[in-house]
């Protein structure tokens, strides 16, 4: 009977996991099957995208050169001066993707046109010449004609039918300009069967259709050669009309090509008004992704079977030996340990599993009583701990304090008790809308104790402050309330300052702490500070105040004695040199955040492989205040986007203006600073909201100086090779072009480098002498 249920366990074990893997795989499947099919199409709409687009590229490099070619013979015929028969024929000799070119001129006199020659390529390869002014048609009235001559860039007509040659046609114009007017057009004609073919030279995805439409929807190109002329279907015109790159889903029958539903991915072939349209099918998409998940879908099954064979042997193999250790079991969790287990008869894994079976039943009882009163114990100490923690966390001010009100100074403060709860404090908060108070201590005990001793000092100091105001007189009161009752004879050490947030004067006052350090151009040094007993020892011990001027960039360093005692595991302190050090070592930070996690870094690395043995407390003060004079007109720091570049150009000129530049020379800087921020914008930076610009501006003995700091990709416009000033110029787009010639012309000086943090740019401006008369 037993081994009979041994085996009913075993196969009720194997069945139930083959039907919870089969469970969890059909779940898993039908969330893969979605998941797949999503990530699939998103994929599949990314590469016909790609394709369409780089199609569409394809055809705009074609079309590209015969607008390179009509632009250059317009031109060449602005004069008149050169035979422009002989210009076409070599055109049409040179480039076999043309049809024909025209030259059509305005004339001045209707009864007597001036000639407008025509050449165009037959199709045995002969070029025919003929002279439209002879023509009844009057070519200067014709659409086409009047069209051209607003084609100052050059523009693509509408296709239309040729009767000479029996094909349709597609002609390129360009308006020959003379004097600020046009005076007559060229027109270079491509053929539809030309576009055809450059059409099938592009790659398609097996079974897609390809095609090129016009503003109107006809057909200008299309995979199936019947379908040249016509109009597309509404809803395919619809469909290649919406923006964005969403690729459209089209119902069947949209194009006799396509069987079935299909995605249109369409891109615009720049500078003709065309889209280039690709019909994929839907069923196409989605056969790949269904061999795909059947063929997964088949592996999860037998990997599912074979688990289940699996699991039934190996529960067979390891249940039936345990069956006395079952029942031994169900005893121990009654709780009744007061039996015998059979005798081992062998010395394998199940033998040594029940002698330790044994021996823990009778272990179990004797430690099970202690064990329930030490957990009690160990809950409530652990409960009281936290509660400890909690309360001395919430007694202390935040991390970080940057005065909103006047941005004239910020703080940063870091505690990190040796224990759960520890003696070291800090404290900040305002007496006044002019005075702020900052205070950092160390309690000669630590834990609990030291806790509670802390937690009431900074109690009564916040009470005290209000009335004492001044650093010694606070020590003083704190002093006479901490000696009052204080049988253990616990004492604090504790640095006071309270900071004069107009004009950054710091009065401090110490009772027995470490001296603190102040960060000043680059150097730290150590204050020393007259200092008194500690508090809670002497109860009338009396304190010196010592005043300290902080200046723009100046930060004050305040901590406990856990930073200089921190020990390494060879027996060293850190130390004061060391602190010194840690603070000199890297240019100054930004924020005084980054002073005490750097600190803190070099303490953790110095002392790693040992405990932490003493709190350790660090406060760090920046004063960011500056004189107008020191500061300069203006000194901004922005994000790397167009809107906070124009309004900081804004505030450039306005502070231009209120200094007294010229008018002229506020126009130079802020066409100097458009162009290098712009730049700065858009090429300095792979995602350029991250990024950030310093703009620092001043006058200088007649000059006006700007400092541009930018943290991107390097780039020196003084090495960016000159433009070429022939041709178009509106077509200047690469960086170092056009803008950065201005750049150098405008500026009377510039100096460029680069380093670790980026960008650096000093430029001068002279202004003119309004004493001198303009030349």
């Amino acid at each position: 009977m037993r081994m009979r249920g041994l085996r009913s366990i075993a196969s009720r074990l194997a069945l139930w996991s083959l039907l919870g893997s089969a469970l969890v795989l059909t779940a898993v499947g039908l969330l893969l099957l979605g998941h797949l099919r999503q990530t699939w199409l998103r994929s599949a709409h990314r590469e016909g995208g790609t394709l369409a687009l780089a199609a569409a590229h394809g055809i705009e490099a074609h079309l590209a050169r015969a607008g390179e070619v009509t632009r250059l013979l317009a031109r060449l015929a602005r004069t008149r001066s050169d035979p422009t028969e002989q210009l076409a024929s070599d055109a049409l000799k040179a480039n076999p993707d043309l049809a024909g070119i025209l030259f059509a001129w305005t004339p001045d006199d209707p009864t007597h046109p001036p000639s407008a020659p025509f050449v165009d390529r037959q199709p045995d390869g002969t070029l025919n010449r003929r002279d439209l002014s002879h023509d009844g048609t009057r070519y200067w009235e014709q659409p086409w004609f009047r069209s051209g001559l607003d084609c100052t860039d050059g523009c693509w007509q509408k296709p239309f039918f040729s009767q000479s040659r029996q094909e349709r046609l597609i002609n390129y114009s360009v308006a020959i300009r003379s004097a600020g007017r046009s005076i007559g057009i060229v027109n270079a004609d491509v053929t539809l069967a030309w576009l055809q073919s450059v059409l099938g030279s592009l790659k398609r995805p097996d079974g897609a259709v390809m095609f090129v439409v016009d503003r109107e929807g006809h057909f200008l190109a299309h995979d199936g050669t019947a379908r040249l002329g016509l109009v597309a279907a509404p809803e395919l015109r619809q469909a290649l009309a919406m923006t964005g790159d969403t690729p459209g889903e089209l119902p069947a029958g949209v194009d006799p090509g396509v069987a079935g539903r299909a995605w249109l991915y369409r891109a615009p072939v720049a500078g003709t008004g065309w889209t280039l349209g690709l019909l994929v099918p839907q069923a196409q998409l989605e056969s790949s992704l269904r061999r795909l998940f059947l063929r997964e879908l088949s592996l999860g099954l037998l990997a599912m079977l074979g688990i289940a064979v699996i699991t039934l042997v190996v529960t067979r193999r390891t249940l039936s030996p345990l069956a006395a250790l079952t029942g031994r079991a169900e005893h121990v969790a009654r709780g009744e340990l007061d039996f015998t287990l059979p005798r081992i008869r062998r010395r394998d894994e199940i033998g040594r599993l029940t002698h330790a079976f044994d021996r823990m039943r009778r272990q179990l009882a004797h430690h099970l009583e202690q064990l329930t009163r030490a957990t009690r114990e160990q809950e409530r100490l652990r409960s009281e701990l936290e509660i400890a923690h909690q309360i001395q966390v919430a007694l202390l001010p935040s991390e970080h304090y940057l005065d909103a009100r006047c941005a004239m100074f910020e703080l940063h403060a870091t505690l990190r008790p040796a224990r759960a709860v520890g003696g070291d404090l800090y404290s900040y908060f305002m007496l006044d809308q002019r005075h702020f108070c900052l205070m950092v201590g160390d309690v000669s005990d630590k834990g609990i104790p030291a806790a509670l001793f802390m937690a009431r000092a900074i109690t009564l100091a916040k009470a005290l402050a209000p009335r004492a105001r001044h650093p010694a007189l606070l020590l003083e009161q704190l002093n006479r309330e901490l000696c009052q009752g204080n049988e253990s004879c616990m004492f604090i050490t504790l640095l006071c300052g309270v900071l004069d947030t107009s004009d950054g004067r710091l009065v401090l006052a110490s009772a027995g702490h470490e001296p603190p350090i102040l960060y000043q151009r680059g150097a730290g040094r150590l204050i020393e500070v007259t200092t008194g007993p500690a508090i809670g020892l002497d109860e009338d011990a009396g304190y010196v105040e010592q005043e300290l001027a902080m200046e723009a960039g100046d930060t004050l360093l305040m901590y406990t004695d856990g930073i200089t005692e921190a020990g390494a595991p060879d027996g060293s302190m850190f130390g004061i040199e060391r602190t010194l050090a840690s603070l000199e070592r890297a240019p100054p930070p930004a924020a005084p955040g980054e002073f005490t996690a750097r600190l803190m870094a070099d303490v953790d690395a110095f002392a790693e492989g040992c405990d932490q043995t003493d709190d350790i407390t660090i406060l760090a003060l920046s004063w960011h205040h500056r004189s107008r004079e020191e500061a300069g007109m203006l000194d901004l720091t922005l994000k790397t986007t167009l809107e906070d570049v124009f309004a900081a150009l804004e505030r450039c000129e306005y502070a231009l203006d209120e200094a007294g530049v010229a008018a002229g020379t506020r126009e130079d800087v802020r066409l100097v600073l458009e162009e290098l921020m712009v730049n700065m914008v858009h090429h300095g930076h792979e995602n350029p909201p991250d990024g950030s610009i310093r703009l620092h501006l001043r006058t200088d003995e007649g000059a006006v100086l700007a400092e541009l700091h930018d943290d991107g990709m390097a780039f020196d416009p003084l090495q960016a090779a000159s433009p070429s000033l022939s041709g178009d110029l509106a077509d200047a787009e690469e960086v170092g072009g056009l803008g950065i010639h201005l750049v150098r012309a405008m500026a009377s000086e510039l100096t460029y480098h680069h380093d670790c943090e980026g960008n650096h740019l000093q430029l001068r401006f002279i202004q003119p002498d309004p004493t001198e008369p303009p030349t």
